[in-house]
Order: structure tokens, then C-alpha cells, then sequence
């Protein structure tokens, strides 16, 4: 198993930058970013262990990871996915519903079939307690989201990961606010081009949803004892090089709250890193 990173400490720290660890490639990430959630969870006595989690393709091998653990065994039974954000698509009078879960590029979907059912599948292998739980905001009362993550005690450990062309976090777009909390967000063409790399299926701009639900910046600065940036890949040099050396939250480059979070780790496969 690779070494866990170190375990946070009880105060909230403010980074002024962050040490990166760069390894070799993405799955070497997901390898150690797993080992950590692990760690994490053996530590904490809490019913509960909340895990913020982005869909899309930065933090899948860490999904896999986890599902490789929970088939030799290793009790998962306590996690509970907490999503990031979902697209959304107009409603009955000027509201807003959640996409159909059964869409490709729902993140709702993609939490059972890439997050909760390869995990659910290894701990029946293993003859474990499988986890049962995702969250998900509501668009029709986002604040819900932030109090219901509160009233449970916060997020243990929230991955995070950067667009590449615009430094979105979550759904959260150049020029959110600091004290953003979950909102209806439009989407920017930048935030939905990096979509069209992750889903295929989306040949057109115009296939993208407009508008998407999010947890808000300081939902993520706030309400997380721990945080992990995940960046990965070539493409993501820039959003590296930009999260590095951030001293503080930067509005055109939504990522860069991570300095701001209470125990934060940057952690980056070579090719991001250029080394």
C-alpha cells in the first residue's frame, strides 16, 4: 500500500502555498490519494466518514483504488459520497430540475456507476458491509446542501480538481465570489468545452447543459476538515502552475481556494507537473 499522506492536524492551517508531491502518473495519484481516505477513516471514531467527491476523469483512479481495497477487504462500510455538484436543466416555472440520473453525464449517475457501484460490488466480493449513501444538491434549495453537510459535522476529506481552461471548482466560475455558498450557476463555454473532453458523447457545444447545481467556494473552504487537489495530465499544467503559486483565493481562477482550505495537499502526476 503506498504511504498515506500525513494525517491533519487538529487547528485549521492556512496555507500561504502549497508543497506539491508529484508522482509518477495517475494512477500512482489515485494509489496514494486512496491509501490517505483509508487512513482517514481508520482514524475517525464518527459514524460517518463524508468523502467531497467531483466527478469526471481526475479523481477515477482514486475511485478505482478504493473499489480494489474494498475487495481485499477493507471496511468502507462508514463512507458516504458526497457530490460536488450536477447538471441541471429548465423546470416547471422558471426552476430548475436536476438532469435525468441515467444520463451519461449526470453526476448523480456517474456516482453509482464510477464511485458507489464498483465499491458496492468489491465489498460483496469481499463479504463486507458495502456504503449505501450519496448526496447531492438540490437546485431547488441549494442552501439545504450546506446545512444538511453541517449538521453532520462537515466533510472529513474533500477531493478537489481544477478545469483546466478556467480554474472552475466544482461548477463554481471565474469570478465567484470568496463567500459562495451552494448556487445555481450558469456555466462558462471554457467549463463546458472541459466537459466535452470528458463525455464524448458530447460532439457539440451546444449538447452541454447551460446551468449546473454547486457546492459554493467557502462550501469547500468551510465545511472541510481536509482537502486534496488532484491534478493530473498534461493539459493541466497551467491549472498547476497557477494553484502552486497561489498565496491566497484568486476570484478568475476559482481553484486556487485550496490555499485557503484548513489542511490542504496538492498532489500532481508528472506530466502536470513538467517533471
Amino acid at each position: 500500500m503506498p504511504a498515506a499522506l500525513p494525517h491533519p492536524q487538529e487547528e485549521p492551517v492556512k496555507a500561504l502555498s502549497l508543497h506539491p508531491t508529484v508522482l509518477p502518473d495517475a494512477d500512482a495519484v489515485g494509489d496514494d490519494v486512496a491509501a490517505t481516505i483509508l487512513d482517514r477513516i481508520a482514524a475517525t471514531d464518527r459514524d460517518q466518514f463524508l468523502l467531497g467527491c467531483p466527478s469526471g476523469r481526475t479523481a477515477k483512479p482514486t475511485y478505482q483504488a478504493l473499489a480494489r481495497h474494498a475487495a481485499r477487504g477493507a471496511d468502507l462500510s462508514r463512507l458516504v459520497i458526497v457530490m460536488m455538484d450536477e447538471y441541471v436543466v429548465p423546470g416547471a416555472g422558471g426552476a430548475f430540475d436536476r438532469v435525468d440520473p441515467e444520463l451519461s453525464y449526470s453526476c448523480v449517475g456517474f456516482a453509482h456507476r464510477r464511485i458507489l457501484g464498483p465499491i458496492a460490488a468489491a465489498c460483496a466480493q469481499a463479504g463486507t458491509v458495502a456504503p449505501t449513501e450519496i448526496w447531492t444538491p438540490d437546485p431547488a434549495d441549494p442552501a439545504a446542501y450546506d446545512a444538511r453537510i453541517e449538521a453532520a459535522g462537515g466533510i472529513d476529506l474533500f477531493l478537489l480538481a481544477s478545469g483546466a481552461g478556467d480554474g472552475h471548482i466544482a461548477f463554481n466560475q471565474p469570478g465567484t465570489p470568496r463567500d459562495a455558498r451552494t448556487h445555481v450557476t450558469p456555466l462558462g463555454e471554457a467549463t463546458r468545452r472541459d466537459n466535452m473532453s470528458t463525455f464524448p458523447e458530447f460532439t457539440r457545444l451546444d449538447m452541454v447543459p447551460t446551468h449546473g447545481v454547486t457546492v459554493g467556494v467557502d462550501t469547500i473552504a468551510a465545511t472541510s476538515r481536509e482537502v486534496v487537489m488532484i491534478i493530473c495530465g498534461e493539459h493541466k499544467r497551467a491549472a498547476y502552475a497557477r494553484i502552486a503559486g497561489a498565496e491566497a483565493y484568486e476570484p478568475d481562477w476559482p481553484a486556487t481556494v485550496v490555499v485557503e482550505c484548513k489542511n490542504p495537499t496538492l498532489i500532481a502526476d508528472r506530466a502536470a507537473a513538467g517533471r
